[in-house]
């Protein structure tokens, strides 16, 4: 994480529990408001978010924060259909820009990013985009008003066991924070891998650390309060996927294909908000991301 995620943990931990009326930038004309997503992209602390208020959840708002990454916005335009695209220039290489489409469909919205190249040379590799999927405006959802560490009984990946929430996984406590730290006693935040991975080893400087307890396919996401309800996030090639501060979640697909110049590749990641039932989900991932790892993935877990 980026030294901009600590700033963000200063300005966002105290408002975890403060509902934030949006400064909109921009709003997307919804085609089918009853059926599709309605789009946004707004402004909190300096920080660009894009709104997603899903019909067919109560009171359903994510938001997620494009990007958390060394690159600075550079605008936003309502397309049609209800879609959004977002631009975004590289500080390294300021020639380089990363062109986001926000596209709704009933009960899922994809993310897709393109490299494009003002001036100059082609780059040989693009740094992947980090998306903060936020839950922090979804009453059913959101942490507040419980204690931090309720939030994180709720979020879950897919194990060997199938559906495992988070608190069942064995959650390392944070590098960077004192073995009594009252954020590691419950471990707030925590990174996992994919089975098919070495186990990484956290710098004494990290803002978390990696469980033990390895995902099988690449979704993370949050059930609601009264057990009705998901929200996830998925894509076809996250190397790492972690729950952090912001009631969020980080899935982290790379640039694909591999091994081909950066302008011919796609960063693509789907959110996904619909009634409480896992298979239903692993289909449509299943469906969305046909290469999408699912060796040994079951749909089922108990509590």
């Amino acid at each position: 994480m980026s030294n901009l995620f600590y700033l963000s943990i200063i300005i966002g931990l105290a408002g975890l529990a403060t509902a934030q009326e949006p400064n909109m930038i921009v709003t997307a004309t919804n085609p089918k408001p009853d059926e599709l997503p309605t789009l946004g992209v707004w402004e909190r602390d300096k920080l660009t978010l894009v709104s997603s208020t899903f019909p067919n959840v109560p009171e359903f708002t994510c938001d997620s924060w494009c990007y958390e990454s060394e690159m600075d916005f550079l605008g936003a335009t309502a397309l049609d259909g209800g879609r959004l695209e977002l631009r975004h220039r590289l500080r390294a290489t300021p020639n380089v820009l990363i062109v986001t489409t926000v596209t709704p469909e009933p009960g899922a919205v994809e993310f897709a990013a393109r490299v494009g190249v003002e001036t100059g040379e082609s780059p040989v590799g693009v740094p992947c985009p980090n998306l903060c999927w936020q839950l922090r405006r979804a009453p059913l959802f959101a942490s507040a008003p419980d204690p931090y560490p309720e939030f994180v009984k709720r979020c879950f990946i897919f194990t060997r066991k199938g559906v495992t929430f988070l608190d069942q996984t064995e959650r390392r406590k944070i590098p960077v924070r004192a073995a009594d730290d009252p954020y590691n006693n419950p471990v707030w935040v925590q990174m996992y891998v994919g089975e098919w991975q070495d186990l990484p080893q956290a710098g004494p400087t990290s803002w978390a650390d990696y469980s033990p307890g390895r995902y099988t396919t690449t979704v993370i996401g949050a059930v609601s309060r009264d057990g009705k309800w998901l929200a996830a996030i998925a894509n076809d090639s996250a190397p790492l996927m972690a729950q952090a501060w912001h009631d969020c979640m980080h899935n982290n697909p790379l640039w694909l294909p591999p091994n081909t110049p950066p302008t011919q590749q796609l960063w693509r990641v789907r959110i996904y908000v619909m009634e409480n039932d896992p298979q239903a989900l692993l289909a449509r991932v299943a469906k969305d991301f046909p290469n999408a790892r699912h060796a040994g993935v079951g749909a089922t877990g108990e509590r």
